[in-house]
């Protein structure tokens, strides 16, 4: 971005995002017991690998809008490919994986995540087909008990915050209240709301 120099990488975004933390875990006027990640999209790729590579220091995951691999993105942009590319859970020969320098395989990582997980799929998405949000959740919920999935009908890829109204913060106020460090409960339960009408809309 800007007149940054170099070029973009998972390894050097991955970095970028460990420093970003690690800043945080030195301040003095935030609780940093009570770190939460939010990633939207391709944030939400980078957090739920710095979510994994930090299990002691970051207390829970917000992913929203978020595909299961830039591979399986791939295939859904240029379908033409989609035999010859693709992620863990695609099926084809695959044989121009090797030309993807940054694959950002989140259908893998999450299966790693051991902090509680909350997932917001917008049912409108042009970008990300809904369906990779879920397979996310169904993947998570296989290692980590911790996670809730919630869906809004007239969400879109960038906007779900706004035409999730209400709902959309109520929910992530819930989680954040249910899983900081005070109240954290280790037989909490998965669970999976269907998205109704959005009553704010």
């Amino acid at each position: 971005y800007g007149e940054s120099e170099g070029y973009p990488s998972q390894s050097g975004i991955t970095k970028d995002a460990q420093a970003a933390l690690d800043h945080l875990l030195q301040r003095k006027d935030i609780d940093t017991s009570r770190i939460v990640i939010f990633g939207r999209s391709l944030g939400g790729a980078v957090g739920a690998v710095l979510a994994k590579n930090n299990p002691d220091k970051v207390s829970a995951l917000i992913l929203e809008n978020t595909f299961t691999s830039i591979l399986d993105m791939a295939g859904i942009m240029l379908p033409f490919l989609r035999w010859f590319i693709g992620g863990s859970s695609a099926k084809g020969p695959k044989l121009l994986n090797c030309v993807v320098r940054s694959p950002w395989s989140t259908l893998d990582v999450v299966a790693e995540v051991k902090q509680p997980i909350l997932f917001l799929s917008g049912l409108q998405d042009e970008l990300v087909p809904p369906s990779h949000m879920r397979m996310l959740y169904d993947k998570a919920v296989e290692h980590n008990r911790n996670c809730r999935f919630v869906d809004f009908l007239n969400g879109m890829h960038m906007d779900t915050w706004i035409s999730g109204g209400d709902r959309y913060w109520r929910t992530i106020e819930l989680f954040l209240d249910q899983y900081s460090p005070e109240v954290q409960s280790s037989d909490a339960s998965c669970t999976s709301e269907i998205a109704d009408d959005d009553k704010a809309a």
